[in-house]
């Protein structure tokens, strides 16, 4: 669950072009994960011509890990740009399922985390960093500290925020009394297309 004191310590920053970024989702461990499985090609000897990738994303709560995980068969050999455009489907469609999950009844009175403004978004920069490398953060123009928070302030909480889209939602400055809006993913975000994704690819 996202606070305002992730503003303090700089894991939530606000930006120009994408609006609120968890730098914690914009790691992009588990999209390193995925990218290392689809560049490896893992060997599987009761599977000919193909090869299997597995993807989670998880959370912990109380006591207990829960989480959303995947798998698919993919045809070897393929070429970079399709691997590109497979494991951008998988992320979001893990995303989905995972979000979708944290909307559940039984999380959503503990946390306010489900398809949060900036979640999907963030996802999408780290899975850009790892397989598209470029300083993200920059390009999207990060705002001051003092910036943040006086968004925060004035808005609110980034979880009252729903966004199951991979559009960013802008927070325009409180001063011209404006309300937040979606816009298009900024070229740099958008390079990659989606694959329609059947559990054999």
């Amino acid at each position: 669950m996202t606070t305002r004191e992730h503003i303090k310590n700089e894991r939530l920053i606000y930006t120009e072009q994408l609006g609120w970024i968890d730098l914690g989702h914009a790691k992009g461990d588990d999209a390193r994960d995925l990218w290392g499985q689809l560049i490896s090609e893992p060997a599987n000897p009761l599977l000919k011509g193909y090869f299997l990738v597995n993807y989670s994303q998880a959370m912990h709560y109380r006591r207990v890990q829960t989480g959303v995980h995947a798998q698919w068969k993919i045809k070897r050999g393929l070429s970079i740009e399709t691997k590109r455009s497979i494991a951008l489907s998988i992320m979001f469609y893990v995303s989905l399922k995972f979000e979708g999950l944290q909307s559940n009844p039984l999380f959503s009175l503990a946390t306010d985390s489900g398809f949060s403004c900036e979640d999907l978004v963030s996802n999408l920069v780290g899975f850009y960093s790892v397989v598209l490398p470029r300083d993200y953060i920059s390009l999207s123009q990060k705002k001051s500290k003092e910036y943040a928070f006086k968004i925060w302030d004035y808005y609110g909480p980034v979880g009252r925020y729903k966004n199951n889209e991979l559009r960013p939602l802008i927070f325009p400055d409180p001063e011209m009394h404006a309300y937040p809006y979606k816009r298009p993913l900024p070229p740099y975000l958008s390079a990659i297309k989606p694959f329609h994704l059947t559990k054999t690819i």
